[in-house]
């Protein structure tokens, strides 16, 4: 008899386990039934294998005999991730997602042998997934803070994923959080990332918004270097260059873009910069040139052409007014060359007040011309025209 109720006693325990254990089967059974219909046309017949599904993992994950499954908790994290990516009311999704992560830590610490390790990354997947249509919803919404929050969360579960990287950055820039989305980009920029050059180029334009010149010149040279053909890149790191005094060094950077780019009119605008800069004004003149040549109505070549020649010109008008009463002819002969010189930049004078009118330098610079020609009345209509800009 004592035999008889040892042996109904250990049926019992064994009846009972199985009972749970066939929950979480029946658990996953009901879940791929709901992956295997899971299509925008059968959804309908799909949702409540879902919810059977939901109702059993419920009942293992908190049963005694079933309370340390790993793969328990693997079906409740993949059964939970899935609802979550139902629905778009957070109100709803939220604490799904919460479940649904719980799930997975515990499924990660008790799969000891990985067993359910590709499971575990399905839910993995499908909670990042939730994060990407939270933060696309609230970039559409303008609401980059919280774009950048979801599209980092989705991290989380997906570590170095570049899609969620990328958004992220880019939710950070709208969002005016510079450093955080300088931090992402500097993490893309490592990888293989489809749109790498578009992040080197943004990168540097990060640095150059927070006004850390030297990061800014060196992601876009780092990027140059990779994408020798990426023209944004090159002009990025070429201008970063003029405004920080190295012209000199990046004369022939320019020269070598130019070649790529022979109708890029900016190229040698740039290159008259730098030549102007180390006072080879030779060059310059040549490099505006070319510019005004690509594009003759290229308001700030045609301005800068004329300012150089009009100093060349007030240069050695100058030099003539301290040469002594003796030297009558020397004066004479650097006079007219003087004079020849304003007449030669007079055509860019006038052609950069007709392009824009609004220009205080163009201006000026005319102003200037008629002064040494001693023509009072134009220079008195200017004078007024700078007054009423």
């Amino acid at each position: 008899m004592k035999c008889f109720l040892i042996a109904c006693s250990l049926f019992a325990v064994s009846i009972t386990a199985y009972a749970q254990k066939s929950a979480v089967n029946a658990a996953k059974s009901s879940y791929e039934k709901y992956t295997g219909l899971k299509n925008p046309t059968t959804m309908a017949l799909a949702i409540p294998s879902l919810n059977e599904a939901k109702e059993n993992i419920d009942k293992a994950v908190v049963h005694e005999k079933t309370k340390d499954d790993a793969s328990a908790w693997t079906y409740k994290a993949l059964i939970y991730a899935d609802m979550a990516t139902l629905d778009s009311v957070p109100a709803k999704i939220d604490p799904l997602i919460t479940e649904a992560t719980n799930a997975v830590k515990k499924a990660v610490e008790l799969d000891k042998d990985g067993q359910n390790k590709a499971n575990i990354d399905m839910a993995n997947r499908l909670l990042a997934q939730v994060a990407l249509n939270k933060g696309v919803r609230d970039f559409q919404n303008q609401n980059f803070a919280g774009a950048y929050t979801n599209f980092n969360d989705g991290l989380m579960y997906l570590p170095g994923d570049t899609t969620l990287t990328y958004y992220a950055g880019l939710s950070a820039i709208n969002a005016k959080q510079y450093d955080k989305a300088i931090e992402k980009y500097t993490q893309l920029s490592t990888t293989n990332f489809s749109s790498a050059n578009q992040v080197y180029l943004d990168l540097s334009r990060l640095y150059a918004l927070k006004g850390d010149t030297t990061s800014a010149i060196r992601a876009a040279s780092e990027g140059s270097k990779k994408f020798p053909n990426d023209t944004q890149l090159a002009t990025q790191e070429i201008e970063l260059n003029l405004i920080t005094g190295k012209q000199k060094e990046v004369i022939e950077k320019i020269v070598l873009q130019a070649e790529k780019e022979p109708n890029n009119k900016t190229l040698p605008f740039y290159l008259g910069i730098a030549y102007n800069s180390i006072k080879d004004y030779a060059k310059a003149e040549e490099a505006y040139k070319k510019a005004i040549a690509i594009d003759p109505n290229y308001v700030d070549a045609n301005i800068n052409i004329s300012g150089l020649i009009m100093n060349n010109g007030i240069d050695i008008y100058n030099k003539g007014n301290k040469l002594p009463t003796s030297k009558q002819k020397e004066y004479d002969a650097m006079m007219k060359k003087a004079h020849a010189e304003f007449d030669r930049a007079f055509p860019y004078l006038q052609k950069s007040v007709e392009l824009d009118p609004k220009s205080r330098m163009a201006w000026e610079n005319l102003k200037t011309y008629y002064v040494v020609k001693k023509n009072d009345a134009k220079v008195n209509e200017i004078t007024k025209k700078l007054k009423s800009l």
